[in-house]
C-alpha cells in the first residue's frame, strides 16, 4: 500500500519539544477574558454576580520547556467554577489543581476574577427600592511558599464641594439681606412666616452648590483564604462617606439626599481621610489602598487622592 494513504493518528503537539538550550523563566503565561457563568453570592446565600471573566496564569520555570499546557488551565476553569457558587474551598482547589496540571513545568498559579456586583439597595426615606452595579475583581496566587488574595471594588458616590456651598450660602445670605433691608430701614417686624415663605420661593434660589458623580477604588489586600464580606465592604464604604448613589427614589428621598450631600460637604482630601478611618481596622483584610475620583462639574479635569495604609486589630 501506498505511503501516501497512510495516516499518523497521532497529531503534534510542539509544545512538548525540548530546546536544548537554558531559556528564563516566565512569571505568568496563559489566558485573559475568559467567560464563565459562576455565582457570587452574599453572606446569606443570595446571588450577587451570575457570570465573571476570568484571566488565569502560571508561571513557567522549567529552563528547557517550550511552553505550558494552556489548554488545561482552560478545562480546570470549567471544572471548577463553571456554574458554580463561588466557595473558598472551591479557589483553593482549583489553584492547586492549576500548577498540578502542569506536570512539574510551574510553581505558581494566578487567577483574577472580575465580576459585575448587583445589589438590592433601599430608597432613603420611601419604601422604594433598585438595583446598583457594583464593578469588583477578586485576584488569587498560589505558590508553594505564599497564598495571596487580593480584593478590588469600585463604589460610586455623591460629593459636594465644600467652598462651592460656602459661596452659595454667602449669595444667599446677600440676597436676604437685599430684599428684606427696607423693612429694617422703616422699623417693620419680620414674621418667620414671611421669612418663610421667601426661602421657599424661587427667589431664594440664588445659588447651589456644585456637585459631581464620584468614585471609591478600594483594594484589600486579604487575610485568609475565606471570600470577602461584599455587602459587608460596600456599606462600610457607603457609610463612611454618607453619600452614596440612590436607584429608585420618590420626591422625599430627593430631598433627603439633597440634605445628606449638605451634612456631608467633601474635598478629595476629606474623602480618602474618611476611607482611611474606615478602613484601618476591616476585620477581614492586611492592608488597604483607596483611590478617590471626583468627577468635576464645574472643572473639565477631575479630582483625585489616594491614600493606603495597615489594617490594626
Amino acid at each position: 500500500m501506498s505511503s501516501f494513504n497512510h495516516r499518523d493518528t497521532v497529531l503534534p503537539d510542539v509544545t512538548t519539544e525540548q530546546s536544548t538550550a537554558q531559556v528564563p523563566a516566565i512569571d505568568s503565561v496563559g489566558m485573559q477574558g475568559i467567560a464563565i457563568p459562576l455565582h457570587v453570592l452574599g453572606k446569606r446565600g443570595e446571588r450577587l454576580a451570575s457570570q465573571a471573566k476570568v484571566d488565569v496564569t502560571v508561571s513557567l520555570d522549567h529552563p528547557n520547556a517550550k511552553g505550558i499546557h494552556m489548554s488545561r488551565l482552560y478545562n480546570l476553569l470549567q471544572q471548577y467554577l463553571s456554574n458554580k457558587d463561588l466557595h473558598k474551598s472551591a479557589l483553593t482547589s482549583l489553584m492547586n489543581a492549576l500548577i498540578e496540571s502542569q506536570d512539574g513545568l510551574s510553581k505558581s498559579a494566578q487567577l483574577n476574577l472580575h465580576f459585575e456586583l448587583t445589589v438590592s439597595r433601599p430608597a432613603l426615606i420611601s419604601k422604594t427600592s433598585g438595583y446598583q452595579s457594583y464593578p469588583a475583581s477578586l485576584y488569587v496566587m498560589r505558590s508553594s511558599e505564599h497564598y495571596k488574595a487580593q480584593l478590588k471594588l469600585r463604589v460610586p458616590y455623591s460629593s459636594t464641594c465644600p467652598c462651592s456651598a460656602s459661596l452659595s450660602r454667602k449669595a444667599l445670605a446677600e440676597a436676604f439681606a437685599t430684599q428684606f433691608e427696607s423693612k429694617q430701614f422703616e422699623g417693620q417686624q419680620l414674621t418667620v412666616e414671611e421669612v418663610g415663605a421667601w426661602l421657599a420661593s424661587k427667589q431664594a434660589s440664588i445659588a447651589t452648590a456644585h456637585a459631581q458623580r464620584s468614585f471609591a477604588d478600594i483594594t484589600l489586600d486579604l487575610a485568609n483564604k475565606d471570600i470577602p464580606d461584599f455587602i459587608g465592604i460596600i456599606d462600610l464604604v457607603e457609610n463612611a462617606l454618607g453619600t452614596p448613589l440612590q436607584t429608585a427614589v420618590k420626591r422625599e428621598d430627593e430631598q433627603a439626599f439633597a440634605k445628606r450631600n449638605a451634612e456631608n460637604l467633601m474635598f478629595v482630601e476629606d474623602s480618602v481621610r474618611r476611607l482611611h478611618a474606615a478602613l484601618s481596622t476591616y476585620y477581614q483584610a492586611t492592608y488597604f489602598r483607596v483611590k478617590v475620583e471626583h468627577q468635576e462639574s464645574l472643572h473639565a479635569h477631575d479630582a483625585i487622592a489616594e491614600i493606603s495604609g495597615p489594617v490594626h486589630r
